[in-house]
């Protein structure tokens, strides 16, 4: 049991460490919207907890995103926070389509969408139960 105490203190330490220096490194400010491309294609950050991500892959109407929660580390290993997983969906005016990637449901609420090309914002009807904000409607901003 001696080996098991040996790697719970550096965890601990690591794990207190990155508690204390990557709120530090958080970067509140947004690049300006002029320096970074037009279209879906990118990661956009929710703005109110800086939290949650979501990454387009393509500029497409249909295809694929990925909701990006972070890393923790759970029985030693450093793993997807829960909630992260991959979404297809399919844009139509004024609304989104979606199916999470990794259910066997085929059911594909829609929500609401709009996409502001110039400021770079997307809106978004709350889609998973993960993202811990108290709105129907998140906003994310383009940050590359």
């Amino acid at each position: 049991m001696r080996t098991r105490d040996n790697l719970r203190k550096p965890l601990t330490i690591l794990l207190s460490l990155c508690i204390l220096i990557l709120p530090s490194c958080q970067k509140d400010d947004f690049p300006d919207p002029d320096s970074l491309p037009k279209g879906l294609t990118g990661s956009w950050v929710e703005v109110h907890t800086l939290a949650d991500t979501i990454v387009f892959t393509s500029n497409s109407d249909n295809g694929f995103f990925i909701l990006q929660k972070g890393f923790e580390i759970r029985n030693g290993y450093l793993l997807p926070v829960i909630g992260s997983t991959i979404y297809l969906y399919e844009i139509s005016p004024g609304s989104i389509k979606l199916k999470d990637g990794t259910s066997s449901n085929s059911y594909e609420p829609s929500y609401y969408f709009h996409l502001d090309e110039q400021d770079l914002i997307i809106r978004i009807g709350k889609f998973s139960d993960y993202i811990d904000v108290n709105k129907s409607i998140l906003t994310f901003r383009k940050i590359e």
